[in-house]
């Protein structure tokens, strides 16, 4: 840049913080009353989110943010994911609604790439929970531990469990049932409910008798008499 753009550069800063220093002695026009234009990007706390709360919800912009295009994709690409974990059959009434399977995975898949094991032994096979089994003995047995419903690790663990049993079932699918409040619970193709997030955080609360390793040895038998 020459040392005269240079200078042309300068005098408009400092026009600029001249004019800005008169407004705000009050002279000059005012500037326009500030206003709330934010939309409401609130989405309903007393259910569980569906596809159109996806949908219509709306965020507020500012200089320093996201492409609304790719926000606004990833949002179309969960309200699809949402309408697509439905059971079939199941009707809107019956109290089953669908559980973002993507977002359960994904916090499964991170648990296991992050754990010290390692993706080579959390390989979502059948044998891997015992070392799921393993994480939540070690867990309740450290001297300061919150609450299970507290701990984000043993809601991963969960997980974890809900996705070998969806992988190992064909046809077992996340979702949500009002008998079990929030948590995501794993519809099998039998008609039964799993409830592996509550059994993680029983074990953690409990002791051995509360194995996780036996809750999926008794679901996959269940579902192997019942099929």
């Amino acid at each position: 840049m020459s040392h005269s753009m240079m200078w042309v550069f300068a005098v408009l800063i400092v026009l600029a913080m001249g004019g800005v220093a008169l407004l705000a002695a009050g002279r000059g026009a005012p500037m326009a009353p500030a206003y709330d234009d934010r939309p409401d990007a609130l989405v309903p706390a007393g259910r569980p989110l569906r596809p159109d709360d996806l949908r219509r919800v709306r965020f507020s912009l500012a200089v320093r943010g996201y492409r609304m295009a790719e926000v606004d994709e990833l949002l179309s690409r969960l309200a699809r994911e949402l309408e697509d974990d439905r059971p079939r059959g199941v009707p809107e009434t019956s109290g089953v609604g669908p559980a973002p399977a993507g977002l359960v995975r994904m916090m499964a898949e991170k648990w296991a790439a992050d754990h010290p094991a390692g993706t080579d032994i959390l390989d979502f096979s059948t044998e891997s929970v015992d070392q799921v089994e393993s994480s939540l003995d070690q867990w309740s047995r450290q001297r300061e531990r919150g609450l299970a419903a507290d701990e984000p690790d043993v809601w991963a663990a969960g997980a974890y469990l809900g996705e070998v049993i969806v992988r190992a079932v064909p046809g077992a699918r996340w979702c949500q049932h009002a008998a079990f409040g929030e948590l995501p619970v794993v519809a099998m193709p039998s008609g039964r409910f799993e409830n592996p997030v509550g059994k993680a955080m029983e074990r953690y609360d409990g002791d051995e008798s509360d194995s996780v390793a036996f809750f999926l040895d008794a679901a996959l038998a269940a579902e192997s008499r019942a099929g």
